[in-house]
Order: structure tokens, then C-alpha cells, then sequence
């Protein structure tokens, strides 16, 4: 079976009307229509010459989450090496700075003030994690400052819908809708229990399970919250041993879903269903899990083969880095460089913020060569979804060997 593998924190797409593809084609792009009723701010032209349009990004190039941060880099850098490199968009080049913050909300702070005021970039595509993203987005709204996916899936950022903030992977809202509907339709669940981080973002998916159960006149038969740095489960798993629930829906992210599956398991919690977030669609939990990996699910939502040395998404990868293979966070870098190519090139040659933020608002259903369907909208017509991004998923498979398979199609929110 090829090895598909979905991604962890993901990202936008090309080319202009009538500006030329990698492969030599030429093809004509929606051009939004200018913004209505909206007044432009002092920056809307910020960072945007003749040549060039300057862009930022913030990244965890250093700390404990450098293995994320820096692979999300080179997704970034090589899809945009390859936009310009085959001439631009519109004749301009893009020009990413991106900015170290450590993983810090602190640090992220004071450097994304350093890329808008000093910098004076145009736009912002691809943050890394929700501590930063949260602490800087009413400073990004404020500025009028255009911000296409933020690497994190905390729904705040995008519901209720901000008019310059777009997210593009599935938030915890979605997901915890998307695994009900699959545990209670596809796997006829009765008895669900969920472990969640106590914390914002798994807050956030225990409150979207429970409104999703709610609907269809059932509840959580074990809900039980964790400390983010809890190691041993032994308590939570007699929980949902005494609740007999036959699906657990694992909101974690590695290596503690990777040990609290493979506890569970040592303990007896063989027989009932377990999907994870998308946070786990990766090897690296089956490393933590072990053989207790095999047959737990994941949800996922970008489907790329990692084999196939002719798709896309490799080749672009390697013109920048030859003979390296991406993993799946540098893919996550080059699907958020895809959509916002997508946008820039749909702005047009005239190019202003805002005239981007309305370009953006074209994208219905929008699909990249790498990335799944983005909708986008206007907020008065779209209502709390207009900034969602993707929301649709589907489900991966761990397999006895580590690694995954997919075992359901694409199920919508």
C-alpha cells in the first residue's frame, strides 16, 4: 500500500492571469473585484514594490519544537523559490522573512511588531502554534494586516470570523463533529468517552463532541480531562474501563496520545475504537505506541504519497533541497504558500491589502495541486465559517508495521 500521510499544521497555492506554471502552461485566474465599503488602512500597500512583495512569518527555528518549525521553513522556502523562480507573481517576487520566536508567546509578541512596523511586510502566512497566534491576533486585526493560515487549530482564531485572519486546516470545532459522525455512522458507536487536553484546545473539541452527540440524542458516556504534562494514565484508563465505552476519541498530541493508547492497551482497553486527532496522523506516534499503534485511527485532512518521486509536491520540494524528502510539516509550509500564492496571484497587478483580503474571499472551494478544498467568503454572507479554511476530513490507519493506510473517505462538517 503506498504510504499516505496527513499533516500536522498546514498552509496556500500560484500563479497569475496569464503568468506561466513550472511545467510551461499558461492559465488565466479569477481577478477579485476591488473591496466594497471598506476603507483601506495606512498600510495597505506596505512592503510591496515594483519587483517585490515582502511577507512574514514566525517560526520555532530554535527550542524544543525546532523539528516543527524548521521543517515548516523549507516547505515555505521551496514553494516560493519555485513561484519565483518561474517568474512571480504578476512580475513581483516573493520575499519571505521569517522571524524566530522559540515557541514562545512572548517572543512572538515582539517580533511579529518588529515584521509589521519595521519590516513593514504586506502580509502574514503560516505562524507556528496557538500560544503565538493567540497572542498576536488582535494586534494583526488591528493593523489590517492580511494573515492566511495560522499552524495551529484553535477555533477562536477564525470563529467568530475576523476579516483579516484565514485559516486554512480543519479547527477543533470541525474535528470534534467529524468523529462523532464517523464513530456513531461508519463504526455504530453507542458508547463514546473522550480524554482531552485540559486545556483551550481540547476544551474546545470536548464542547463540539458534546453539542455533536447532544444532536443525535446521545452523551459522553466518560469525559476525562489530562494535564498536559501527565505521563502516567492509569486512572483515566480505569474510567473508561468502568464507563464501558467502545470508541475513545484521543484529543492529544504526541508523545503523550502515543502513551496513554499504548497504557490503555497494556491494561485491557483493547476492545473500543480509539481515533485521534490530526495532531497524530504521523509515524512518530506509532514510535511512542509501539505495536499497541495498530488499528488505532487518526483523523486526518491532506492526503499526499510520499512515494510518488513525480508528484507535485516533491518536485517543487526538491528543485530547492535535491534528494531530500519533506516530511509532513514541511508540506504543511508549502500548502500555506500555495493558497497564498493562489490569493496574490487573484488580487491582481494592483495590489493592496485589501484588494487580497477580497481575493481571498473568491476562494469557494478552491483546490490546489497540494492541498484539499479551501472555502473562504464574505463574512456577511458566509457568517462564522468565512474564515474557516478546510472542513472536511477523512481517516488514516495504523498498520502492525507503523505505518498508515487510509480506512474512510473524506466526511464533511
Amino acid at each position: 500500500m503506498k504510504s499516505k500521510i496527513s499533516l500536522l499544521m498546514i498552509m496556500v497555492l500560484l500563479t497569475a492571469s496569464m503568468t506561466v506554471f513550472a511545467n510551461g502552461e499558461k492559465e488565466a485566474a479569477p481577478v477579485a473585484p476591488a473591496a466594497v465599503g471598506v476603507e483601506p488602512g495606512p498600510g495597505d500597500r506596505n512592503g510591496v514594490s515594483d519587483t517585490e512583495v515582502k511577507i512574514g512569518s514566525f517560526q520555532a527555528l530554535s527550542g524544543a519544537i525546532a523539528f516543527i518549525g524548521g521543517p515548516v521553513k523549507k516547505g515555505l522556502d521551496s514553494y516560493f523559490n519555485w513561484v519565483n523562480n518561474n517568474g512571480g507573481v504578476h512580475g513581483r517576487k516573493i520575499n519571505l522573512v521569517v522571524a524566530d520566536d522559540g515557541f514562545n508567546p512572548s517572543n512572538t509578541t515582539v517580533e511579529v511588531r518588529r515584521l509589521v512596523e519595521s519590516d513593514r511586510i504586506f502580509a502574514m502566512v503560516a505562524g507556528l502554534g496557538a500560544p503565538g497566534n493567540l497572542a498576536i491576533m488582535d494586534y494583526i486585526e488591528e493593523q489590517r494586516v492580511p494573515y492566511v493560515y495560522q499552524a495551529a487549530g484553535v477555533g477562536k482564531l477564525t470563529i467568530p470570523p475576523k476579516r483579516y485572519i484565514f485559516g486554512v486546516q480543519p479547527n477543533y470545532t470541525t474535528e470534534g463533529a467529524i468523529a462523532v459522525s464517523y464513530l456513531t455512522s461508519v463504526k455504530n458507536a453507542k458508547r463514546i468517552g473522550i480524554i482531552y487536553r485540559n486545556l483551550d484546545d481540547g476544551k474546545e473539541e470536548l464542547a463540539s463532541v458534546k453539542r455533536s452527540l447532544a444532536a443525535k440524542g446521545m452523551s459522553l458516556a466518560a469525559e476525562v480531562p489530562v494535564e498536559a504534562t501527565a505521563t502516567d494514565f492509569s486512572a483515566e484508563i480505569v474510567q473508561f474501563t468502568q464507563a464501558k465505552v467502545d470508541a475513545v476519541i484521543v484529543m492529544l498530541f504526541g508523545p503523550q496520545s502515543g502513551n496513554f493508547v499504548k497504557q490503555a492497551k497494556e491494561l485491557g482497553l483493547t476492545s473500543p475504537h480509539y481515533v485521534m486527532s490530526y495532531a497524530n496522523a504521523d509515524p512518530t506516534f506509532a514510535a511512542v505506541a509501539g505495536p499497541a499503534a495498530a488499528g488505532v485511527e487518526a483523523l486526518a485532512w491532506v492526503d499526499v504519497d510520499f512515494t510518488d518521486a513525480n508528484a507535485h509536491f516533491m518536485q517543487v520540494y526538491q528543485a530547492s533541497f535535491p534528494g531530500e524528502v519533506p516530511n509532513a510539516y514541511a508540506v504543511a509550509g508549502m500548502i500555506a504558500a500555495e493558497v497564498f500564492t493562489e490569493a496574490l496571484n487573484r488580487a491582481g497587478r494592483d495590489l493592496t491589502r485589501e484588494k487580497l483580503v477580497t481575493a481571498l474571499e473568491t476562494m469557494d472551494g478552491w483546490m490546489g495541486k497540494i492541498g484539499p478544498p479551501v472555502t473562504y467568503g464574505p463574512i456577511a454572507t458566509k457568517g462564522e465559517f468565512a474564515r474557516a479554511g478546510v472542513q472536511s476530513m477523512y481517516v488514516l490507519k495504523f498498520t502492525p508495521a507503523g505505518t498508515l493506510e487510509k480506512s474512510n473517505g473524506w466526511i464533511g462538517f
